[in-house]
């Protein structure tokens, strides 16, 4: 306000220049002071008496000040010439509203003005609330679905921290290196780089660029990416996804989509306005869905981890698909997305989200009923449905199982929830039907697994032979075309066969490991019975050989390294707890299975996300080895 004070204060005819304040002479290097501006002549009356700017425009005859605060504006006209003429003041009004309009009338105006900015309001509420409807999927009418944006871009999550569990169970094998690395420290050895602890195994994975970090988009903004692939590039990728896991976990009817995958294309290139078709079996949102995660899945496959190709799949369908498992109402589709969901997220190295989507999946099926044979049969009164309905369950049971291993969280459905009676996948699916058996058979495991707390983390003998007696009794369960014979001539299988053979005996000798690995949790425990603790090397050791052939007779593991890394890892694990707590018993005798099992990881690590993560994970114990 100062300055506004020295800028517009009048000039008084009565002020002389003895009596005002004089500025000191300016020095070499400072500026002269600037004169102080006149007011404008033509300031009113209660602007120069406030010592106010006073602002008029030149269609007005009144300054602004004086018609916000509603007074009289008064010029007063003064001489140039005349210093000591006291000025003839003269009113200069105009023609205000405010004089001439009654007030009714701008009562009036200002109830209009309310009701225009309230309607005004109101649309702008409800169209946004049009916009929220249409991208969720409360309603299942084909109709509706039709409307929803298939095209919409989401911001890929790529550059996000790595989500993992802090908790560190007992059936990670984190936690079997975290004991063999406090056992190093306290014998005053340590690794060159830090082994991982907090951080699960399989759940760090390398961060992958987003697309707009790494590659350009394959396609427009707006666009969809689906639409910049053949169909026949689109049908040879569910052809992937069919032979790659639907031939291990069979929920979703692959066939079915490859034989609409032209209807697919088509609901994603037509305008969302077109009419809907009347069939009930029509392409509808979620076939889309599950279409794309599908494609998503076989390019992780083919690429060795995540790229641009599968985040633009996958990140734009994200919000629609969460959105199914807040507001839907739980149908047999909804369960099929969130357990695909979750496989990607396997496949991408992400086990916690994988665990964490097929829980949802579980509690979707817990709401339908598929849990009980009578609400089975009620809801999918048709065979072929029901046929369906029932793999879907028992898939999500043992994903259920597989994932909580993996991240050593606990399960989300429960043994004693399930209907004894309750139908099994037919003959047709006999690795669905080991799966299952191994399900029942981690149940046991892993009641009979100390707590992470337990101050001893031994099992009490008779229940450590009870479950190795079940264990051995699933292997010999296994068919005998699913089983794996270490003699067979190569080319005797097919690759589908001889990988479905490997995961079934890997997954066997992996349920052994954690069965008997506190017989190396400690130089104690190997004293107390070497012989016990020489079993769970050799089957470790076991499960490495395998490994190794897997990988230097077909590309099965350099396809599937996410899912055969969980193995070798849990060997190497034990191995190393052995090695550290019996080095005298253990340490020649695996050495060469233990770098052969480096080797493995780090020439995978080339080529896969997963292997590389892995082997950053691990190349701090080839000193100690």
């Amino acid at each position: 306000m100062s300055g506004d004070h020295e800028d517009s204060e009048p000039q008084s005819p009565d002020t002389t220049p003895s009596a005002r304040r004089r500025s000191p002479p300016a020095g070499p290097n400072q500026q002269p002071r600037s004169k102080r501006a006149k007011y404008a002549a033509a300031a009113c009356i209660e602007c120069k008496k406030r010592k106010l700017k006073c602002v008029r425009a030149d269609t007005e005859e009144e300054c602004q000040r004086c018609i916000s605060s509603g007074i009289e504006c008064i010029y007063g006209s003064s001489s140039a010439q005349d210093g000591s003429t006291v000025p003839r003041e003269q009113p200069r009004r105009r023609r205000s509203v405010r004089n001439n309009v009654p007030n009714d009338v701008i009562m009036d105006e200002l109830s209009m003005l309310r009701e225009q900015v309230a309607t005004l309001a109101s649309t702008v509420g409800k169209l946004a609330a049009d916009k929220a409807r249409q991208a969720t999927c409360t309603s299942n009418s084909p109709n509706s679905q039709r409307h929803m944006s298939i095209h919409e871009h989401a911001t890929p999550s790529g550059t996000q921290e790595p989500k993992q569990p802090q908790f560190v169970g007992p059936t990670r094998s984190a936690f079997s290196l975290k004991v063999a690395e406090t056992t190093l420290n306290k014998m005053g050895i340590s690794a060159q780089t830090p082994l991982p602890s907090g951080a699960s195994e399989s759940l760090a994975p390398t961060r992958y660029p987003t697309p707009e970090q790494s590659e350009p988009a394959l396609s427009n903004p707006g666009s969809d990416v689906l639409l910049t692939m053949s169909l026949e590039e689109i049908v040879r990728l569910l052809e992937v996804f069919e032979e790659e896991v639907e031939t291990v976990y069979p929920f979703l009817d692959t066939r079915e989509l490859v034989l609409r995958a032209a209807e697919i294309r088509a609901f994603v290139e037509d305008a969302p306005d077109r009419a809907p078709a009347a069939d009930a079996r029509a392409v509808d949102l979620k076939d889309v869905i599950l279409a794309k995660l599908a494609i998503a899945i076989s390019i992780v496959i083919e690429s060795h981890g995540k790229n641009h190709l599968s985040n633009n799949l996958v990140e734009p369908i994200k919000h629609l698909i969460y959105q199914l498992s807040i507001d839907a109402e739980a149908d047999l589709k909804v369960i099929q997305i969130m357990t695909i969901i979750s496989i990607y997220y396997f496949f991408s190295d992400e086990e916690l989200l994988a665990w964490r989507n097929i829980g949802i999946a579980a509690r979707s099926a817990l709401e339908m009923g598929l849990h009980q044979n009578l609400s089975l049969v009620e809801n999918f009164p048709d065979a072929r449905d029901r046929g369906l309905a029932v793999r879907v369950f028992w898939c999500v049971y043992v994903l259920d199982r597989r994932w909580s291993f993996g991240t050593s969280l606990s399960f989300a459905l429960f043994d004693r929830d399930i209907d004894p009676h309750l139908p099994e996948p037919s003959d047709d699916f006999p690795y669905l039907r080991c799966l299952i058996g191994y399900g029942r058979l981690c149940s046991k495991a892993w009641d009979a697994l100390p707590p992470f707390s337990a101050a001893s983390q031994s099992i009490p003998k008779d229940t450590v032979a009870f479950l190795d007696f079940t264990a051995q009794n699933w292997l010999d369960s296994i068919p005998h075309d699913l089983k794996l014979r270490h003699d067979a001539a190569p080319g005797h299988e097919t690759r589908s066969q001889r990988r479905l053979q490997a995961l079934l005996y890997l997954r066997g000798n992996h349920v052994r490991t954690l069965i008997h690995r506190h017989h190396v949790i400690s130089s104690a425990s190997i004293e107390a019975d070497p012989q016990k603790a020489r079993l769970v090397v050799d089957i470790a050791v076991d499960s490495i050989s395998v490994l190794v052939h897997l990988s230097n007779t077909n590309d099965i593991y350099m396809r599937q390294q996410s899912a055969f890394n969980y193995f070798l890892l849990s060997s190497l694990a034990v191995i190393f707890l052995a090695v550290c707590h019996g080095s005298r018993l253990f340490a020649e005798a695996c050495r060469e299975s233990f770098r052969s099992a480096v080797e493995l990881v780090k020439g995978f690590s080339r080529q896969g996300t997963a292997s590389r993560r892995l082997w950053k994970s691990i190349r701090g114990l080839l000193p100690l080895a």
